[in-house]
């Protein structure tokens, strides 16, 4: 699973940005799955009045939506993305919104000043508004994702694929593989190798194992 996201302020082209990207991914023939975060005050997912708001407003804590085009699961709180994003096993995910994942990211924004305050460590490319009027901006590539979008996705591919590749970090419980994003993986590595590497026979690069039977 490779994530990538879309983070700017409002009105900016972050849904733009997402919905390309999406449709240029589907087409080379990646599977997809986005998750957007949401800050709007008082927004909820269902609107009264439907019986699956009823279902939820009478205190049942998960809902489920059965219909015949599509699922929809509601849980009564905010749940952690990295969390939810468990749920995912597409080949592609991509966050629009900051959802506190460190990934690969792609920053929106109409002036400079909006790209500045969305700046991070992470980021690898600008889109949105901006990128009528500029093509670079402080050593980041502005790409257009309505006329550029083969260009953006060659970036996201390439620059998720080094995230990918940085470890290859499995945990196993009870035999079934736990799904990880990329930020807890590697914090996993970091602190297993942290605790190994000064223990004799440690070499650098070699592969580690640790088993805890109960």
């Amino acid at each position: 699973m490779r994530i990538v996201m879309i983070k700017g302020f409002s009105k900016t082209g972050k849904t733009t940005t997402v919905t390309a990207l999406t449709a240029e991914l589907r087409r080379r023939g990646y599977t997809v799955g986005t998750l957007k975060d949401i800050h709007y005050e008082g927004y909820r997912a269902d609107v009264p009045g439907t019986d699956t708001f009823r279902h939820m407003e009478s205190g049942a804590r998960r809902v489920t939506a059965l219909g015949p085009q599509d699922t929809a699961i509601m849980v009564d709180e905010r749940m952690d993305p990295e969390a939810v994003l468990k749920y995912y096993k597409e080949d592609f995910i991509i966050l629009e919104g900051d959802c506190g994942i460190k990934c690969p990211t792609v920053i929106t924004g109409k002036v400079p000043d909006d790209i500045d305050k969305r700046m991070c460590r992470e980021a690898v490319a600008v889109s949105g508004v901006i990128s009528e009027t500029m093509d670079e901006y402080k050593g980041l590539p502005v790409i257009n994702a309505r006329k550029e979008v083969e260009k953006l996705a060659d970036l996201v591919e390439r620059k998720t694929k080094q995230q990918e590749e940085e470890a290859d970090v499995q945990l196993f419980i009870g035999g079934k593989e736990i799904g990880m994003v990329p930020f807890v993986k590697k914090t996993l590595e970091n602190v297993v190798t942290g605790a190994v590497k000064a223990l004799d026979g440690y070499e650098e690069g070699q592969e580690i194992v640790i088993r805890i039977s109960r």
